[in-house]
């Protein structure tokens, strides 16, 4: 070999030395060609309903995440809306550097744009908004009986947790899972008479009242006015309903009501209530709905073998079908009930 080869030899072997750390992280060779940066992503999970199953690709339009230093103050926000034709595998990056954090999440703000939205949080800014004041409201109407809701809300869903984000010299991606618990609740009111004649649902007027149009950032109930959830949609017509002592499921002439409600809470189950008047301003029926509500949660523990606490059972489920009976004078027959397809004899019931 002469000596210019020799050279040059030498200077190949001295650039690939220089070259080397560029493929590594503190020396150390990283696999994914060089690349020493840190990735934290977030999954999010709706299994919180009576199918235990994953349902946040068929039912959260879009995400609103904050993230709070462990002294509760805002660092860091995103918004997205989630492409349903994506969902299922549709994640959050979280551009945060390592450390502690708490994360709250509002999904639902921000939906089709067909109709005003259901629900909305305060404007917050990064460094000055702390975690308490991340309140989501109800956007209610009113006129000159108060605060009102008569949409099909949009269904909103709370989110909360803490992590640690680790630092990594070397590089690497971390994945996270916010479970999430669903805040509205659809509530479909049958009047049945029990002769059988068609009942003309132009002669009732359906409400219910509850004082639950504010949540907080752990989804606690804020103290808030009362509102009057008022129908949707109101009909005359055939409903399925479970058939007395047995499940099978028959059709009745009825008048049947729609209404969207928010969170239904243990805590709040004698303030929630439904009231059914005739158009001669008599009551029909005057019902606690989170009490009547929660005489199914026994058939729903035998059905999938799944013991509850009253509070779990209500955030799983959010549709509920109460069939009431009238009697010839139009008056609620209140000796029994039939919620969803399950007929609740109340004779022994205390409420």
């Amino acid at each position: 070999m002469n000596i210019s080869a020799c050279i040059r030899n030498v200077w190949l072997v001295a650039a690939a030395v220089l070259l080397f750390p560029l493929a590594a992280c503190d020396g150390v060779v990283y696999d994914e060609e060089g690349d020493c940066s840190v990735y934290y992503r977030l999954k999010f999970r709706y299994d919180m309903n009576l199918k235990w199953a994953d349902a946040f690709a068929n039912e959260v339009s879009s995400v609103h995440l904050y993230a709070f230093d462990p002294s509760g103050i805002l660092v860091w926000q995103q918004e997205e809306r989630v492409d349903p034709s994506v969902a299922g595998d549709y994640y959050m990056s979280l551009d945060l550097p390592a450390g502690d954090y708490r994360l709250l999440a509002w999904c639902g703000l921000r939906n089709d744009g067909v109709r005003a939205e259901s629900f909305s949080v305060p404007e917050a800014r990064i460094g000055e908004t702390r975690i308490e004041q991340l309140q989501c409201a109800l956007d209610r109407k009113r006129d000159e009986a108060g605060a009102y809701s008569d949409e099909s809300l949009y269904r909103l869903f709370h989110g909360a947790m803490d992590v640690s984000l680790p630092a990594n010299e070397d590089g690497g991606s971390y994945d996270y899972t916010m479970y999430l618990t669903k805040n509205t609740n659809h509530i479909r009111v049958i009047l049945q008479h029990l002769s059988g004649v068609d009942v003309d649902v132009n002669q009732f007027s359906f409400r219910i009242d509850d004082e639950n149009g504010l949540m907080a950032h752990d989804n606690e109930l804020v103290p808030d006015e009362n509102i009057t959830y008022r129908p949707w949609k109101t009909q005359s017509g055939e409903a399925g309903v479970g058939k007395v002592d047995t499940r099978a499921v028959v059709s009745v002439r009825g008048a049947i009501a729609d209404l969207t409600v928010g969170r239904m809470m243990e805590s709040h189950r004698k303030d929630m209530v439904l009231t059914v008047t005739g158009r001669d301003g008599h009551t029909v029926a005057r019902i606690p709905v989170i009490d009547y509500a929660l005489l199914a949660k026994d058939y729903y523990e035998e059905e999938y073998r799944h013991p509850m606490s009253d509070q779990e059972f209500l955030d799983r489920e959010d549709d509920y079908v109460m069939t009431l009976f009238l009697d010839e004078n139009n008056e609620w027959l209140s000796s029994q009930i039939l919620i969803h397809s399950w007929m609740v004899v109340l004779d022994d019931v205390n409420l």
